[in-house]
């Protein structure tokens, strides 16, 4: 069956789908959101967006306990690399 007509069956099961069809299928696309690429790193390697959410909230954490460096340390830094 192609993706088209894969659409238009699912679109008319959930026309008369009830709650608990409804509540599988919501979860479903949830965990799918979840686990999904919303990114992707140097290496191409993917970043979902748990994991995204994951690294900012560490980052936020560095900041706000001082764990941090101007972009003139980076400088220095840089030219013994």
């Amino acid at each position: 069956m192609d993706t088209v007509k894969i659409r238009e069956e699912i679109n008319q099961y959930l026309e008369h789908a009830d709650d608990r069809v409804l509540n599988l299928i919501h979860g479903l696309i949830k965990a799918d959101l979840a686990s999904s690429p919303v990114g992707y790193k140097p290496d191409g390697v993917g970043i979902t967006k748990n994991e995204l959410i994951a690294r900012a909230e560490t980052a936020e954490r560095d900041i706000s306990e001082g764990r941090v460096k101007t972009s003139k340390q980076i400088r220095e830094e840089m030219k013994s690399w």
